[in-house]
C-alpha cells in the first residue's frame, strides 16, 4: 500500500517552498505546513515528512513518517485540492497515540479548509 509517487513531495526545492510559502500550524507532536496552489497548476494533492535525526534514530524516525503517510492516504480529502502539505515531526510525537494524531492532524486539515472556503468567498 502507500502514496503513490505523484502525491509524494520528492525534491528539496518542493518541501522549501511549502515551508517559505506555506501556512504554519503548531500541532503539538508535529508541525503542520499547508501551501495551496494556484488554479493553473496541477490539482492533486501531495504530503511530505520531515523527520530530523533530533527526532530519534532510524527506527523511530521511520515509524513517525510512515505514521503520517498512513494519515494523509487515509485522510487525504480531508484537504482542499491543489494542497501540498509539509508535516514536521517532534522528538515527543511517539508519546501520543495514534488517535491523538489522527485527530490534531483532522483539526489542521479543518483550519486549512475554513481558509480555502474564505479563499475562495473573497474571489466571488
Amino acid at each position: 500500500m502507500g502514496i503513490p509517487t505523484s502525491k509524494r513531495l520528492r525534491k528539496p526545492r518542493e518541501f522549501q517552498e511549502v515551508r517559505n510559502q506555506g501556512k504554519r500550524i503548531l500541532c503539538g507532536p508535529f508541525i503542520f505546513q499547508c501551501r495551496r496552489l494556484a488554479a493553473d497548476e496541477s490539482k492533486a494533492r501531495r504530503c511530505g515528512v520531515i523527520a530530523s535525526r533530533r527526532v530519534g534514530n532510524a527506527v523511530k524516525r521511520n515509524l513517525g513518517k510512515r505514521t503520517f503517510r498512513e494519515l494523509f492516504r487515509k485522510h487525504e480529502s480531508a484537504l482542499p485540492l491543489g494542497s501540498d502539505i509539509v508535516i514536521v515531526l517532534r522528538a515527543s510525537f511517539d508519546r501520543h497515540s495514534f488517535s491523538d494524531l489522527e485527530s490534531r492532524y483532522l483539526r489542521a486539515c479543518a483550519t486549512i479548509l475554513r481558509e480555502a472556503a474564505v479563499d475562495q468567498a473573497a474571489e466571488l
